[in-house]
């Protein structure tokens, strides 16, 4: 009977943990090749990187409060089914970011892989705009 007991917490555990996985897969991780393809697709593009220190070309958005995702629901698309691109400048900002923006509902969220500076490395050029951030 008590093994009985750790065999099913056992279960239950491993169900909670497949569960909460689960729950990641509106959000993927991509390098920098997939990341530049992904970009000739119809797609939206956002920076989260705090302060501003550049952009890839063809971001959509710069996000200045990575932390609070929800403050900038109006700026992102309607349409919960559109490719959206996050990176920040080495991706641990993207990182939670993304993770929010699929918890907004969206269902195909990319998050660049070592962001700005992996895009960078990979021989990829960044642009300064004229921000006010």
């Amino acid at each position: 009977m008590f093994s009985g007991k750790i065999i099913f917490i056992l279960f239950v555990m491993v169900t909670l943990f497949v569960a909460g996985c689960a729950g990641n897969e509106r959000v993927r991780l991509v390098d920098s090749d997939e990341f530049e393809s992904l970009m000739e697709e119809d797609v939206f593009v956002v920076n989260t990187h705090t302060p501003y220190e550049g952009e890839i070309p063809g971001t959509d958005l710069v996000i200045e409060d990575w932390r609070n995702i929800h403050l900038y629901a109006d700026s992102l698309p309607e349409d919960k089914d559109v490719k959206i691109l996050v990176y920040c400048m080495t991706g641990r900002m993207s990182a939670s970011a993304s993770r929010q923006i699929a918890d907004l509902g969206y269902e195909n969220v990319y998050d660049l892989n070592g962001g700005m500076v992996a895009w960078s490395n990979s021989g990829r050029s960044i642009v300064s705009e004229d921000r006010n951030i």
